[in-house]
Formats: C-alpha cells, structure tokens, sequence
C-alpha cells in the first residue's frame, strides 16, 4: 500500500518505520522544520523513506491510498482537508499502530490528569508480574515505536490523549479506564462537549467481553456507564462500592464478589491523594487479569514515580523544592496543592489553554506563602487570584529569577512548587524542558 505519513515528530516518523517494516511504500510530510523535527530525520534517512519538511505538497497526493497522522495534526488542517476531498483513507498514528498488531492486547488509560503516572504504574505492574507488556502511547513512546521495538506484544499498555482518540475506527481496549474530567484543550475543540466526545471514544468499539474503569468520584466520568456496553468497574476515594476499587480507613480495598485488602494507604510511595486514584485504577487493572494481591502491592510499592509529576528535586535549609511541570491544567494544579499540608511558594502561568482558573485561586488564600507569575497567563491568574482574595504575588520574565525570589521568600518547612496549571509553549520547548531547566537550576543553588 501506498502510505502518507502527515507529522515528522516521533509518532509520525515511527508510524514512518512501521509502515515501512511492514512492506509498504511511504512518503513522510511536515510542515515545520523545528529542531525535534530535524533531529528525527536520520532515522528517515537510514530506513529509506523519501520525506519533505517546511510544507506539504499537494500535487502528488493522489498516488496515496491512505494517510497517517500525527495527534498534533489537526482534523481541520489545510493538508487533512485535501486529502478528504481526494477520498485518501485517513487514520491515526494510535489506529495504525493497532492494526499492525491484532493479537495485542489493548489496556487504555484516558481522562484529563493522572494519565500518565497511572498508564505507567500499570505496565509496572504487569511488567513486575511477568507480562510480556509494553507501555507509552501519548506517554512519550508512540504505539508505533513500541512496535517497532517490540513487535507483538502480549499486551500494550497506552495513555490516549483525545488527539489520538479522535482518529481512531476499529480501535479496541479490552481495559479502558477515563480517570477524571475537566476542562482542556478549548484551544482545539469548539466547546468542553467536543472535548468529551473525543474522550468516550475510547469505549466505542468495546464488546460484552471488556472492561471500563470509571471515576466514581466525578460526575461526569460515572455517566459514562450509561453508555459504555462492556464489564463496568468504578473506583473511588470517597465511597465504598460493590464493584471496583475504594480507599476506606486507610486501606485500598477492592470489591467484586467478595471484599479484599490490597495494601495500606500509607504504603503508596506517590504523594497526592490524586495518585491514591492512580492505585485504585491500577488494582482494578491487576484484578481483571487475575493478578494475586501481592503482586498488585509489590509492584505498587516498587514503583518510582515519573519525571515532572510532584517530583522532589532538592531540599535546601528545610524547603523541599518540587518539580510538577506536567500539571498543565488548573485541576492538575488544584490536586498538587492538595497533596502537601505545608505551606507553599508557587510558580505558576505559561501558554494559553482557554482554562478556568476560578477554582484553581479559591485555594490560594489558605494554601500559598507566595505566587510567583510567569509566561502569557500571569496577569490572567493574577486577577483570579486577586478576586480570590490572595494579592501576594508577583512577576517574573526568566525561570533563574523565578527560583532566586522562591527561595528567598520560602520559610523552612515550606514547599517551592512548579506546578503551572498551563501549557508550557510560550517559553519553553514541552513541559519537559520546563521541569528540566527548573531542576538544573535548582541543583545549582
């Protein structure tokens, strides 16, 4: 078959080398010529594939029998809507990636937040278990990349953002789990309602035979069973339940036929009663596939955590600094604060979402030492902040003055907490490098 491949990021140069792995004929396009771009193209280079970057061309699209994109490729863009016109099959990276391996097994993880921490706990989990699992998808890893790397896996374990849950056709967890729901991603998506569309996707082509793991918890996300026809478990932290996984008295416990201690709260390494979600997920997961007990808490208790999610980096003269860059969203922020009772010197503000930061300023007032502001948002929290009540903070343009103001106005006992609620393109490369520089900086005080 003849393959376009629309996104020279990694998903669409490794949906690039599957494709071509797998005997087709590929041609790779897009439309930037960033650094991540042109770091990506020696692989291009060794395997073959005819590419071109700083545009797309459109004159030879009719030699394409079907087009893969990247999740940062827009379904309205200029290239996607030629290709409609010339009735090119279109799918997504993640959809491509999954008809490359049919036997795999799909364990799916969505929501707003806690993506990534819970996709990666699970394929710990099953990894420490003996699983033949592979794990990443919008974590960092491509489906495809895993593919390449690992063909045929016994099970694939994806964090599926809405981007890549918007392209999808035959696409089929047999776990799926939505985590929780907020407002996100009103810079791509009309309305919070498109948003949500996007997300129950990942329950649309599950039979009688799977399962949906579903936030008690949040009233958006416990609907969903209205309409998902697969084996439905909840999970949650405020209420006992007869079917699912609950905190109740300081112990995980799960509950099918029978109720089961899994492991004592206060042996979860991760901070933030947020991450006690992310648990509770992850023994649903363990139980569906017959995991003992003490399996799920071994591989729990040994899990490390990941960069740039409530990651301690330093403590110096009794403040521990804190490396949240991936909370990106106001509700990320929320439960960062949440999870630490010390007072906290917070950095917050970055690019543009569209975001609410009405609840985010509420917790200010009995939370914060000190606001610290940076990038496009500042004067926009700012004054949430200042209806809030809370007017002790202030400005900065670079992320070196940000730290040298933290440390000088933090107390010993106090948090310095990295935790912008925003997106970090103003600045910043991705969020990575915003809790990279954030800790070297740190590192050198």
């Amino acid at each position: 078959m003849k393959i376009i491949v629309v996104g020279g990021r990694k998903s669409g140069v490794y949906a690039a080398l599957l494709a071509k792995r797998n005997g087709n004929e590929v041609f790779l396009t897009e439309n930037s010529k960033t650094p991540e771009v042109i770091e990506m193209l020696p692989l291009l280079d060794k395997n073959n594939i005819p590419y071109e970057i700083g545009g797309h061309s459109f004159k030879n699209l009719d030699r394409f029998e079907r087009a893969i994109l990247s999740p940062g490729v827009t379904l309205n863009s200029p290239i996607v809507r030629e290709m409609r016109t010339r009735s090119i099959d279109i799918v997504g990276e993640t959809e491509f990636a999954y008809s490359q391996s049919p036997s795999t097994k799909i364990i799916a993880i969505t929501g707003t937040n806690g993506k990534s921490t819970t996709t990666a706990l699970v394929g710990h989990i099953l990894k420490n278990a003996g699983f033949h699992v592979v794990t990443g998808g919008n974590l960092g890893t491509p489906y495809s990349q895993l593919l390449v790397e690992n063909p045929n896996p016994e099970y694939a374990v994806l964090e599926t953002s809405c981007f890549q849950l918007e392209t999808i056709k035959y696409f089929h967890p047999h776990i799926a789990a939505f985590l929780n729901f907020t407002e996100d991603h009103l810079d791509r998506y009309a309305n919070v309602e498109e948003y949500l569309f996007n997300k129950k996707r990942v329950f649309e082509n599950q039979t009688q035979s799977d399962f949906a793991i579903l936030n008690f918890d949040d009233s958006v996300v416990r609907k969903i069973a209205r309409t998902v026809i697969s084996k439905v478990f909840y999970f949650s932290i405020l209420s006992s339940l007869e079917k699912g996984a609950f905190l109740k008295s300081g112990e995980i416990l799960f509950s099918d036929s029978k109720v089961e201690k899994i492991i004592d709260k206060n042996k979860i390494p991760l901070l933030g009663l947020h991450n006690v979600q992310n648990v509770l997920v992850a023994v649903i997961v363990g139980k569906i596939l017959n995991l003992e007990n003490e399996k799920i808490e071994e591989g729990v208790v040994s899990f490390e955590g990941l960069p740039h999610r409530l990651e301690p980096v330093r403590k110096i003269n009794g403040v521990l600094y804190v490396n949240d860059s991936k909370s990106t969203t106001p509700d990320s922020t929320i439960k960062a604060l949440e999870a630490f009772e010390e007072k906290i010197v917070l950095i917050a503000g970055g690019s543009s979402k569209n975001n609410d930061f009405g609840e985010l300023v509420k917790l200010f007032p009995n939370k914060l030492r000190k606001l610290i502001l940076i990038g496009k948002t500042a004067n926009e929290i700012a004054e949430a902040s200042t209806n809030a009540g809370f007017t002790n903070f202030v400005f900065s343009r670079k992320l070196e003055d940000v730290v040298k103001t933290a440390k000088l106005e933090a107390q010993p006992g106090d948090i310095i907490l990295l935790s912008p609620a925003c997106a970090s393109f103003d600045m910043f490369r991705d969020f990575e490098d915003r809790g990279d520089q954030f800790k070297g900086i740190v590192k050198n005080l």
